[in-house]
C-alpha cells in the first residue's frame, strides 16, 4: 500500500502534481504495484490538506489517463499494466495538466492584458512610463539571468495593467498575481529553450512599450494580443516536439 506522507498545505489548482509525483515515486521504490489500491479520498484530503471536491478532481484525471480505474463500493486501484509504461503515462499525464492550466491562464491574460495595454497607451503617466521602461531594461540584462528576467517581465505586464488607470483591472491582476508569475515562468522556460527567442521576445515587449508611450491605443492592444497568441502557439509546438521525441525513444 502506497504511504502518504503529511504535507503543507496545497492549492488545490496542484494537487493534480502531487498524487501524481506521489504515485510515481511510490512505484520506484517499491511501494506500489500494479493492482494495489490507493487510499480512500477522504484520507488522501486529510493528508493533503485539500478538499474531497480537488482530490476527486486530481483521480478523474488519473482515471481519464487510464492510471488508476475506480470500482464502485470497492475502491480506485492502480490498473494493471507494466511499471514503467504506467510511469510514462503519469509523465504525459502532468505535462498535459500543467499545459492545459497555462493555457487557460493565457487565455485569461489575453482578455485582460490587450485592454490594459489599450488603456495603457491612453492614461499612462511619466511615471507608469518610467515603471514599465525600467522593467524592459532589467529584462535586456537578463539574457543569462532567469530570476532577473522573471522579476522583470512579471513587473513590466503588472505596470502596464496599473499605467490603465482601473481599479477594478488593477485588483484582477494583483488577485491572479500568484497564477502570472506561475504563467510567466513556465512560458519562458518554453521559449527561452531556443535561444534565439530570447531577443525576439524581448522586441514584442519594446514594441508594446514604444507603443504605448507614443499613446498608439489600437496599435498597443494588437501587439499585446499578438505576444500572447505567439507564446502559446510556440508552447504548444514545443510540447507536440517533445511528446513526439519522447516517443521515438
Amino acid at each position: 500500500m502506497m504511504q502518504v506522507v503529511d504535507s503543507m498545505p496545497i492549492k488545490s489548482p496542484k494537487v493534480y502534481e502531487i498524487i501524481f509525483n506521489q504515485i510515481k515515486e511510490s512505484f520506484m521504490n517499491g511501494e506500489l504495484k500494479p493492482g494495489d489500491k490507493l487510499p480512500a479520498e477522504r484520507e488522501l484530503s486529510t493528508r493533503f490538506k485539500v478538499s474531497r471536491t480537488s482530490i476527486r478532481e486530481a483521480l478523474r484525471v488519473l482515471e481519464s489517463n487510464g492510471v488508476i480505474e475506480v470500482r464502485p463500493g470497492d475502491g480506485t486501484f492502480i490498473r494493471q499494466s507494466e511499471v514503467q509504461s504506467l510511469t510514462d503515462r503519469l509523465s504525459i499525464t502532468i505535462i498535459n495538466a500543467e499545459n492545459h492550466l497555462i493555457y487557460e491562464m493565457l487565455e485569461v491574460r489575453r482578455v485582460i492584458e490587450t485592454e490594459c495595454a489599450f488603456l495603457a497607451a491612453q492614461r499612462a503617466s511619466s511615471l507608469d512610463l518610467q515603471n514599465i521602461l525600467k522593467a524592459l531594461e532589467d529584462m535586456a540584462k537578463s539574457e543569462q539571468d532567469e530570476e532577473l528576467g522573471l522579476q522583470a517581465d512579471l513587473l513590466f505586464h503588472n505596470s502596464i495593467a496599473q499605467a490603465a488607470n482601473n481599479s477594478i483591472f488593477a485588483g484582477l491582476v494583483h488577485t491572479l498575481s500568484d497564477q502570472m508569475k506561475d504563467t510567466i515562468r513556465a512560458t519562458r522556460q518554453h521559449r527561452f529553450a531556443n535561444t534565439g527567442h530570447f531577443q525576439e521576445t524581448l522586441q514584442e515587449h519594446k514594441e508594446i512599450y514604444f507603443s504605448i508611450a507614443l499613446k498608439e491605443a489600437d496599435k498597443a492592444k494588437q501587439l499585446m494580443d499578438a505576444h500572447i497568441i505567439r507564446i502559446r502557439k510556440q508552447m504548444a509546438t514545443d510540447t507536440f516536439e517533445s511528446m513526439g521525441d519522447a516517443g521515438d525513444k
